[in-house]
């Protein structure tokens, strides 16, 4: 989840400067960690410009990403107050 809301802050901050002179757009690159979870970090581009498509297309997968996310722990939490309750 830090994943994505990095990917839509990042997203939001391009666009906000997108009309600055000289602006170089951040991008977030990441990775799996072999313990579960993703490893990211935020680099910047060697070119000038934003992308105003390319930055709406990664606000949109950021997004998917945050809620698929929040939907997994939710069904997880389900999971275990119903075993919680097999158990009592």
């Amino acid at each position: 989840m830090r994943d994505a809301a990095a990917r839509l802050a990042v997203a939001a901050n391009n666009v906000a400067n997108a009309s600055t002179e000289g602006f170089h757009p951040s991008r977030v690159v990441s990775a799996e960690v072999p313990t579960g979870g993703v490893q990211f970090a935020v680099t910047l581009d060697v070119l000038e410009g934003v992308d105003l498509a390319s930055e709406l297309i990664a606000s949109m997968v950021a997004e998917a990403a945050f809620t698929a996310n929040a939907r997994i722990l939710e069904q997880a939490h389900r999971t275990e107050r119903t075993a919680l309750d097999l158990l009592a």
